[in-house]
């Protein structure tokens, strides 16, 4: 009886989601983003409002039209998301911009602490909890799943998600997208992520060409190809695509590498650490520091993003595959920057994708590159190898990132990372915190206490219980 529910509701989702697309034909690769989309976003609200609704003759789409006013946010934006993906529309804009989108509250591990400041009063403590960052799940009974775990201070709040489409880029490999901003609790200070954004380019005339042509591409999440245009460095790709999102006259102030960032980067491309390229990979990243006013007040911010390049032989040339990958900024009332460095690198160090997540995301990635490979074959074999290729080195890039790197290798990894790995020595558990500090304590509820004063005690100043960890020696 229960599995024969089961199938009955999950006969409705789906009629649901093809009346939807019937409503305005759209490519292949883009419908099955709109499914996802649909899938992710109201299955629950068609078993919610039209449960006793027969499937077929949109019905059940009839149905949630009438209970418009009562879905959830989440199937309002997702079939908002699906309306302008049929119009032919960009389903969002590159975030890092000071006032970033709404977006749905994540799960908070452990309360926060009530009195004290982020930092102690004295600056001489941080104190930070765990939260993490939903994604589309699998199916209609698995709607969400989590993606992304960072630590962010106690005091903070944040709003973020992964959606599907959410990248202004139709290329495949930005089909999820995450964008989240954390803020304190007077709001002067914030700190954002945004998501990835792809571009091609070719140097050959014949395969340039091709690139251009329609019809040899696939639409991408927005109903449009991989956008086209020649490679560049971090620091164009910020001065062009990010800096118009801040105020005008917003000035840079300065630019600097930022090997921190470049290593999270290869790590997550199961690269080697050190900086090292592999093959034709080239990493660059950067962190850019913004001058602007909003409202009347004189602010600062940093920018940071991570500009990898693929370069594949292509015709007579070279084929570029560029990604702007871990795009984040940090803004902070002016000369209230500097000295929030600290907090700014310990939470770039904290994000982490959950393991199911990579599995789940790339292979998503993977499977639609593979599909297109064998859909362009009999039209253009040059663009079958690529999709052939892109699937393959996503594959690949899982299986690096999965795989356990030796003791050397781990260690310098951490270290350019600006992390090492604390142990609580009454249970084994073994947690990533950043090794700007030298003392760390937790307390069972995913909150974290970071010190350098060998004085310091946050059972006497702070309420709670906490247990000290120890630093794993390498």
């Amino acid at each position: 009886m229960i599995s024969r529910s089961r199938s009955q509701k999950k006969r409705r989702v789906e009629v649901l989601i093809f009346g939807v697309l019937a409503a305005a034909p759209v490519g292949l690769v883009q419908a099955q983003t709109a499914i996802q989309i649909l899938t992710a976003g109201c299955a629950q609200d068609a078993r919610k409002f039209c449960a006793g609704v027969p499937a077929g003759n949109g019905q059940i789409i009839a149905c949630l039209k009438q209970n418009k006013d009562s879905l959830s946010d989440q199937c309002k934006q997702a079939a908002a998301q699906v309306s302008r993906m049929n119009a032919g529309g960009p389903p969002g804009t590159l975030p890092g911009a000071p006032a970033p989108p709404a977006a749905n509250p994540v799960a908070h591990s452990g309360a926060s602490l009530t009195g004290k400041s982020a930092s102690g009063a004295d600056g001489s403590y941080l104190n930070l909890k765990k939260v993490q960052i939903s994604g589309p799940g699998a199916d209609s009974a698995h709607p969400t799943q989590p993606a992304f775990e960072l630590l962010i201070p106690s005091s903070w709040t944040i709003k973020g998600n992964v959606t599907v489409g959410g990248s202004p880029s139709g290329c495949y490999a930005n089909l999820f997208a995450l964008s989240l901003t954390a803020t304190s609790p007077d709001q002067t200070t914030a700190f954002a992520a945004g998501p990835d954004y792809s571009w091609q380019y070719a140097d050959d005339p014949t395969v340039l060409k091709n690139l251009n042509d329609p019809n040899m591409r696939a639409p991408g999440p927005n109903g449009k190809p991989c956008p086209v245009a020649k490679p560049m460095r971090a620091e164009d790709y910020i001065r062009q695509n990010i800096l118009k999102l801040y105020p005008s006259g917003t000035t840079v102030v300065s630019v600097a590498p930022f090997p921190q960032l470049d290593e999270i980067v290869h790590k997550r491309l199961g690269l080697a650490p050190g900086g090292a390229t592999a093959g034709a990979v080239r990493t660059e990243a950067i962190r850019v520091r913004l001058a602007y006013q909003q409202d009347g007040k004189d602010l600062e911010a940093w920018v940071a993003v991570c500009v990898v390049q693929n370069v594949y032989t292509a015709g007579r040339g070279s084929f570029y595959d560029s990604d702007a990958m871990s795009l984040v900024a940090f803004s902070a009332p002016k000369g209230k920057l500097d000295a929030n460095d600290k907090l700014f690198q310990v939470i770039v160090g904290s994000i982490q994708p959950e393991p199911p997540w990579v599995t789940y995301s790339n292979g998503v990635v993977a499977m639609l590159n593979k599909a297109q490979a064998q859909k362009v074959a009999r039209i253009n074999q040059m663009w079958s190898q690529f999709y052939a290729r892109a699937a393959q080195t996503i594959n690949a890039e899982t299986a690096n990132a999965m795989k356990g790197a030796d003791a050397s290798s781990f260690h310098e990894d951490q270290n350019i990372r600006g992390v090492q790995t604390f142990v609580d020595p009454a249970t084994g558990k073994t947690q990533e915190l950043s090794n700007l500090y030298d003392q760390a304590w937790q307390n069972g509820s995913d909150e974290y206490v970071m010190s350098n004063d060998p004085n310091f005690n946050p059972n006497q100043q702070l309420s709670g219980n906490w247990s000290e960890l120890k630093a794993v020696n390498p």
